[in-house]
């Protein structure tokens, strides 16, 4: 039987135990919509799924604030509303982070902005980071009920796209996607925002637990990087690797491309990478993905075809060995 805990938090259930992941069949051929819905936006969690009883949910704020305090989910509601479009992508296994996964997808967020309330608790001078910690417990790569605690500079958290979400694409936050209330971090991978957040607390450090130190940390040509910001990545969506295209007829490439800083150029190779043709890139909504598609003719045979893009800071994406290496699939012609 799962357990059950009384938290000062809430009665959180475990619905789960354990690791778990859940994404589309086809990958990322099944990404046709501009919004995903949810039977085919990803699920993972590393320690269980949980469910909190959404009337028993509170959330306690403190650390470096000049005033505590603990909120129900009806003064979340009470709070004004944003609704935000945004890309919301795994970052993959932090055990092999240099592993593309593309768990990905692009929902419609809705929730009272994280800066409302850290402002309503009157951050005293020396914050300069905002820790969240999640309900849930279990065993993580060989850590036992290590508390999920992940942190944000203090500009990122009053920054205005950062929600305390309460609904996702219209409908109230399901547990299996945090609710009923969640973080999140437009621009950031998903591993940022924190499902079944009960606690907040400001401080002048970074969080000390492994999931900001041991984890999800890049090693760079200067030092430790988090991973927080979503690099460039793009995925080829139609055609897939399984469908039927006609020898020397055009057909159309398309796919999602996304960024944090948004993505000003995205190009394709139909010949394994050896050259690369432009592109036609619509513009950015929010923090969502772009739609990109280019009309191509292909002889007779098998095909490689690749797609890359490039941020608006004119960082691009390496060939191989990262989560955001280039996307291939191969495509056999028929006459």
């Amino acid at each position: 039987m799962l357990e059950t805990k009384l938290t000062e938090s809430g009665e959180v259930t475990l619905t789960r135990e354990g690791y778990a992941l859940r994404y589309p069949s086809r990958g990322v051929a099944d990404l046709t919509s501009y919004v995903t819905d949810d039977d085919t936006l990803f699920v993972v969690t590393h320690m269980a799924l949980a469910s909190i009883r959404p009337e028993t949910w509170r959330l306690h704020i403190g650390g470096l604030v000049a005033r505590a305090r603990t909120l129900t989910l009806a003064d979340i509601l009470q709070l004004p509303q944003r609704e935000i479009v945004s890309v919301h992508e795994c970052a993959g296994s932090p055990l092999t982070p240099k592993e593309p996964k593309r768990r990905v997808g692009n929902v419609v967020w809705c929730g009272a902005r994280l800066r409302d309330v850290l402002d309503s608790c009157d951050l005293l001078p020396e914050a300069a980071f905002v820790w969240t910690q999640g309900l849930e417990w279990g065993e993580f790569a060989g850590l036992k009920d290590e508390p999920f605690v992940k942190d944000l500079p203090l500009a990122k958290a009053l920054s205005p796209e950062v929600l305390l979400a309460v609904s996702m694409n219209g409908k109230p936050l399901t547990s299996d996607r945090g609710g009923p209330v969640r973080l999140v971090v437009p621009g950031w991978y998903g591993t940022n925002s924190v499902k079944w957040v009960g606690r907040i607390s400001v401080s002048s450090t970074r969080a000390p637990g492994p999931y900001t130190t041991r984890f999800y940390n890049d090693i760079t040509a200067t030092g430790t990087k988090p991973v927080w910001e979503i690099a460039p990545e793009c995925v080829i969506v139609s055609p897939g690797a399984d469908a039927m295209v006609r020898a020397n007829r055009e057909f159309r490439i398309t796919g999602w491309a996304w960024a944090e800083a948004g993505v000003s150029r995205v190009e394709v190779s139909v010949d394994g990478g050896r050259n690369w043709l432009a592109a036609r890139v619509d513009a950015r909504e929010g923090f969502g993905w772009q739609s990109f598609s280019i009309p191509v003719s292909l002889g007779p045979g098998k095909h490689t075809l690749s797609c890359r893009c490039f941020d608006a800071n004119c960082q691009g994406q390496p060939q191989a060995h990262a989560r955001n290496a280039i996307h291939s699939i191969e495509l056999a012609t028929t006459e």
